[in-house]
């Protein structure tokens, strides 16, 4: 009896370990999900919570195909949410950004709502190998308040993961003055495509044209070359939305999304397949042991 319950164990314990591997290698079963950074409010001026119109507009745009969207909001974008966004397949990143200048070459850098630490051994090791930059941003009053600033480098060397059937879209001023922030999603950590902006822009225009650009998207099944083109530049400041690499200007994102929710329902379906597969071999296993061990003692 003590020999049949031993064996059932292991059977249990062979079952979940067949699963768990199932599950790893099947990939993940969550569906597509979409993330928003939003610290704008980090200058005390710019509307910057869950309630405003450009996130619950978003929101509910993308909730209503199927995507999982999680907000996070001005206290907690942080280097440890940068990390992570490999594992979302549209991040909308509604942060400040702006420029840095090292050996004659512009580059983007993005605003964490971490302020710069006072004591020099934090982050000291990505500061020393020039991940993380002091971001100084000027507040209404003509106060500077500096934050940790992270640079392309911090996405090629420190995310966690690599991005799978990606959209980057960086709503902040100059996010795409150039590619250096564009290559570090795209070439190093293999986003499909990274949006931003030429110039400095202004809230509304970045909120009004990325709300447009997602409808594009998502309702109107366009391109990505075809949705960019419609988005008009910021009057004001004469910012443009562009995109990296061009290549990608024929993906067309609702495909992507709804090829995501394919995979859902396929993973859902198989690992029911396999379970009962993985039932049914252990209920047989089961059964050809209990045999053996009953001839077994019987010729004794």
């Amino acid at each position: 009896m003590k020999f049949k319950v031993i064996i059932s164990i292991i059977l249990v314990v062979f079952c979940i370990c067949l699963i768990t591997i199932f599950v790893f290698f099947r990939g993940n079963s969550e569906g597509p999900r979409a993330i928003i950074l939003d610290n704008l409010g980090l200058d005390r001026e710019s509307p910057s919570n869950e309630t405003i119109t450009f996130v619950r507009k978003t929101r509910k745009l993308l909730e209503g195909i199927g995507v999982k969207v999680e907000y996070v909001g001005v206290k907690g974008v942080t280097l440890k949410v940068y990390q992570n966004l490999a594992q979302y397949n549209l991040v909308i990143l509604r942060v400040h950004s702006g420029i840095l200048v090292e050996d004659n070459k512009k580059i983007v850098c993005f605003f964490t709502s971490e302020p710069l630490p006072e004591n020099p051994d934090k982050y000291s090791e990505w500061f020393n190998k020039e991940y993380l930059a002091n971001a100084t941003l000027e507040l209404p009053n003509g106060a500077k308040k500096s934050f940790i600033g992270l640079k392309p480098n911090f996405i090629s060397n420190c995310l966690n993961g690599e991005f799978h059937n990606s959209i980057i879209i960086a709503m902040g001023c100059n996010s795409s003055i150039n590619d250096s922030m564009a290559r570090a999603f795209v070439n190093d950590r293999k986003a499909l495509v990274y949006i931003g902006w030429t110039r400095d822009v202004t809230v509304n225009h970045t909120d009004s044209a990325t709300l447009g650009l997602l409808e594009s998207f998502f309702e109107n099944n366009e391109t990505i070359k075809r949705a960019i083109i419609k988005v008009p530049p910021d009057l004001k400041t004469g910012a443009k939305l562009t995109y990296y690499p061009e290549k990608a200007a024929s993906l067309c994102p609702k495909k992507i999304i709804e090829q995501l929710l394919e995979k859902k329902s396929s993973f859902i379906s198989d690992f029911i397949d396999a379970f009962s597969w993985v039932l049914l071999i252990s209920s047989s296993t089961s059964n050809w042991f209990d045999s053996c061990y009953r001839r077994l003692f019987r010729k004794f």
